[in-house]
């Protein structure tokens, strides 16, 4: 079988070659079994029609067509073999040509790019220092006492953070829209969660007095939200919140500690622990993102469409949950269609760097996956499923053995590059993250791979 690969691009290649008609007419016999399957022919029973019956049911160049696009994937997944190459994405096919004893394929092939692995070793990411100030445990506290504040009338203009008592009229060409009325609405100056420019007009505005301004009419406003309405805002009353007093005497009556201070110890351990994780969590992203924002890698059409698909694919999975169509999601979050295929496009194009460092640092590393390294880590997914014997079922037919492979290679790179590199922070001091640093999440299950991937670390036999 002649075959011609091309070159059409830095990570494309043309694959040319030829089936003869030996082996079409050979693939005609299962292709016309296939057609009696789908057509029925009068006097044979599904499947049992001869070749000539089916030929003459639905034509020969129909037989001939289906024997060929049968042919057409196993022989160039033998083609690909043969001439060692991997194919990102499901190859696509470019022309079908018929030629002097057969016809002649061609189909465009997209490989995984090849990148030039930055230096990831004695590397100093900077990270937020995890120590709890003073600050912190101030804002915390602050936090826990605003839990049980009170509201006390105040004889002053109001200031952000009050609450005010208002009464509210919209009119819209002259004429008050009663169901966007209302009266004695409690709002909180500055929580921007009511009408637009609201926060901006109410501070230094005293009980009994008016304003009034442009805005669009919030959501819950009856039928004409989003319009354009005239608000006209009359404040009844001016509330301050006032904060309990933190005393030995308050904690003990209102939380299981008894003392100030053993509150503000705990407070103190508990948001440590919150800075530590968070922070570990950004060096573990900035030690990557820093390696993935140096490599510069012009990346294939065909790949980053094929992951783009992916995402899309997530999201409305995740969507179908929440018994939302992708129309009401846009409807909701305001987002339009083109800016969510380009943050769908940037999704795809990050995880495709992501991917293409962590791989290369895998091969850099040696690391290799094992049998074993496979079942641990499948035991451990289901253990975590609440129905193992399930679950170990679901993957088995899902035939995912390549993504939770390639799910454990990049997770190990990824502990290969944090162990090689050092968290400081602003002043170059070292930090201390002693917390385990969290994984790259597998959700093997969720066709969490671009389609056609071929995991490029091998993974090896167990060795008896």
């Amino acid at each position: 079988m002649t075959t011609t690969i091309t070159e059409s691009g830095p990570f494309e290649r043309l694959v040319k070659f030829q089936i003869s008609d030996e082996k079409i007419a050979e693939a005609k016999k299962a292709a016309a079994r296939k057609l009696a399957n789908e057509v029925k022919i009068h006097g044979f029973r599904p499947g049992k029609a001869p070749l000539p019956v089916v030929e003459a049911t639905v034509g020969p160049e129909r037989v001939r067509q289906e024997a060929i696009d049968d042919l057409v994937p196993p022989v160039l997944t033998e083609v690909l073999a043969d001439e060692d190459i991997q194919p990102a994405v499901t190859p696509e096919l470019s022309s079908l040509d018929d030629i002097d004893g057969g016809v002649e394929v061609e189909v465009r092939v997209t490989l995984w790019p090849e990148i030039e692995l930055p230096n990831y070793r004695e590397r100093k990411i900077e990270v937020t220092n995890p120590a709890v100030t003073d600050e912190d445990l101030d804002q915390q506290t602050t936090r826990m006492l605003e839990q049980f504040a009170t509201v006390e009338e105040v004889e002053r203009p109001a200031v952000e953070g009050d609450f005010v008592s208002i009464d509210v009229e919209a009119h819209q060409d002259g004429e008050q829209l009663e169901e966007a009325s209302a009266a004695d609405l409690l709002y909180q100056v500055g929580s921007g969660l009511f009408i637009e420019g609201i926060d901006e007009e109410l501070p230094g505005v005293s009980a009994g007095e008016e304003l009034s301004l442009d805005a669009p009419l919030p959501e819950g406003f009856g039928d004409n939200a989003g319009e354009h309405v005239t608000f006209k805002l009359t404040v009844n009353e001016v509330k301050e919140r006032v904060l309990p007093d933190l005393t030995d005497e308050w904690v003990d009556e209102n939380t299981e500690f008894d003392t100030v201070e053993e509150l503000t110890e705990e407070l103190r351990d508990r948001l440590g622990d919150a800075k530590l994780q968070a922070v570990s969590r950004e060096y573990s992203e900035k030690a990557l993102s820093t390696l993935r924002d140096q490599v510069e890698v012009e990346l294939p059409e065909a790949l980053t469409r094929a992951e783009m698909d992916r995402h899309l694919h997530n999201f409305l999975h995740r969507l179908e949950e929440t018994e939302l169509t992708l129309d009401d999601y846009f409807q909701a979050s305001g987002i339009g269609q083109d800016a969510f295929v380009a943050d769908l496009q940037a999704q795809a194009d990050l995880s495709i760097r992501n991917r293409l460092v962590l791989e290369a640092v895998a091969k850099s590393e040696e690391i290799d996956v094992t049998d074993e390294d496979l079942s641990n880590a499948l035991q451990a997914l289901a253990a975590q499923s609440g129905d193992p014997v399930a679950y170990l079922k679901a993957f088995q037919e899902s035939g995912q053995e390549l993504a939770l492979a390639s799910d454990i290679l990049r997770n190990r790179a990824l502990e290969a590059i944090l162990d090689n590199a050092a968290a400081v922070d602003e002043d170059g001091n070292p930090v201390d993250l002693s917390i385990e640093i969290p994984e790259v999440e597998a959700e093997v299950l969720d066709d969490d791979v671009v389609e056609g991937e071929v995991v490029t670390a091998e993974v090896l036999e167990e060795e008896e």
